[in-house]
């Protein structure tokens, strides 16, 4: 067994574990579950409830926290155990209620034009769940209309004047920061989250060892190849060419390809915002692209004509999940393993089985 593939079964089976012995009474303070990849949320064992942090990794501060089942502290946000009429209002959300089978829960969503399960697009066929509209445009009607027990939200605008009209009429929130997490096992770590909010954690942390220990193996196959190709990311909007930073998720997804990504020296964990110029003068030679927004070269080219200078547009080593955009953000972060062994196919499809990709097509003529 690897290396790798040691540290990551370790880390689960501590984090699986019940309370050691010399804490088990120790109710006051809480016994600490050891996360094995997530920063973004931590969780915490007590005599009656578990509480349930969610965590700025930019910050290292406690922006939420919640008592899951029984709460005794006014100030933290209690969520009743298992709730059954719950709104999503991320995609990954879906992926993870989907992954547990708890699709039936799911009573409103943001908007049906971003769904890939078909469990949630025939509950919204059949009106047992309502599309709500984005949280910046949406009303508070549809959200009690709906009667959900819980609505998650993913953060990404916590100053929306609709959440402030939702907790004062009575609704209860969770906010999820999976999307903060910046190793691909720890977005995928948040199942654990689900788990404990719907009574599934022996399920949720099975699920996650299967998912961790095939992303290693993953990752030990690939280790020994000494010809890495090299890797362009990313696509343009306007006149910017965004690209994923070197401390970002995608770049460590490729880190775990083992490819030469041209910028994986650079800091931050979200885009670098790119020249045209610097893009073709530095990836002339490049032998892959990776994430353009087309699904054809027509579409790429429309971009910009200067694309066809690329050395991987001439040999068409241009990949997307441009087509299956909706199954992409909804189901890739729960199936990391599946989106690393996509890349990999690409990269050195010579050392997998030719079974097809999962999240990505070949753009073509």
């Amino acid at each position: 067994m690897s290396r790798q593939l040691i540290f990551c079964s370790l880390f689960i089976i501590g984090s699986c574990a019940e309370i050691s012995s010399d804490k088990k009474n120790d109710t006051t303070r809480g016994v600490e579950v050891q996360n094995s990849f997530a920063e973004a949320f931590r969780i915490t064992r007590f005599e009656e409830h578990v509480q349930i942090s969610v965590i700025n990794p930019d910050t290292r501060e406690v922006d939420f926290q919640y008592h899951i089942g029984t709460g005794d502290d006014n100030a933290v946000t209690t969520i009743p155990l298992n709730p059954s009429r719950v709104i999503v209002l991320s995609a990954t959300h879906i992926g993870m209620m989907e992954e547990l089978n708890l699709t039936h829960k799911i009573v409103g969503v943001s908007s049906e034009d971003y769904i890939c399960s078909e469990n949630v697009l025939k509950r919204i066929r059949y009106k047992s769940a309502a599309s709500l509209g984005d949280i910046g445009s949406s009303d508070i009607e549809g959200y009690l209309a709906a009667q959900p027990d819980l609505i998650i939200t993913s953060g990404f605008d916590n100053k929306a004047p609709i959440l402030t009209k939702m907790k004062s009429t009575g609704l209860t929130l969770f906010t999820n920061y999976d999307w903060k997490e910046t190793h691909p096992l720890g977005r995928a770590e948040w199942i654990k989250v689900f788990g404990i909010l719907f009574n599934q954690e022996q399920k949720a942390n099975a699920l996650f060892e299967q998912i961790c220990s095939r992303y290693y193996e993953i990752t030990e196959k690939m280790s020994s190849q000494l010809n890495k190709p090299s890797v362009l990311v990313g696509t343009m909007y306007g006149d910017i060419f965004n690209a994923p930073a070197g401390d970002s998720y995608m770049a460590q997804l490729l880190k775990d390809a083992n490819v030469n990504y041209l910028y994986a020296d650079s800091r931050g964990v979200g885009s670098l915002t790119l020249t045209l110029e610097d893009v073709i003068s530095t990836n002339r030679t490049t032998d892959f692209w990776l994430n353009p927004a087309a699904q054809n070269k027509s579409q790429l080219l429309q971009m910009n004509t200067r694309f066809k200078l690329l050395e991987s547009v001439k040999n068409e080593k241009v990949y997307s999940y441009y087509k299956n955009v909706n199954c992409f953000w909804e189901q890739s972060a729960i199936q990391p393993q599946l989106l690393l062994e996509d890349l990999c196919k690409i990269f050195y499809p010579d050392k997998f089985e030719s079974d097809g990709l999962v999240f990505y097509e070949k753009v073509h003529h």
